[in-house]
């Protein structure tokens, strides 16, 4: 996925939340604008720890989808696990 197809769904999804409820966004931007105006230090330490904790959450993400391809890719091969062990006598 490419940096500027993710921010073009982030920014529709947020737009369509707009649309879809103006009075909401209106609160939300006049809260953050008074963050801004009032305390920029605040407001911009608190963005950055999470824009730092998405970047976390993204790369996690995208870590723990490798290995589901793998594991889907061994459930269609129909090959078991290297590490299982079947037992005699067991319908698995």
């Amino acid at each position: 996925m490419d940096f500027t197809e993710i921010i073009n769904n982030l920014t529709g999804t947020v737009l369509g939340l707009a649309h879809a409820n103006p009075l909401i966004a209106l609160a939300v931007l006049l809260i953050v604008a008074y963050l801004i105006y009032r305390k920029p230090v605040f407001f911009f330490s608190v963005f950055m720890l999470g824009l730092i904790l998405a970047g976390v959450l993204y790369m996690i993400m995208s870590m723990s989808t490798s290995g589901m391809s793998q594991k889907e890719k061994l459930i269609h091969e129909g090959k078991e696990p290297e590490n299982s062990l079947r037992l005699p006598g067991m319908m698995l």
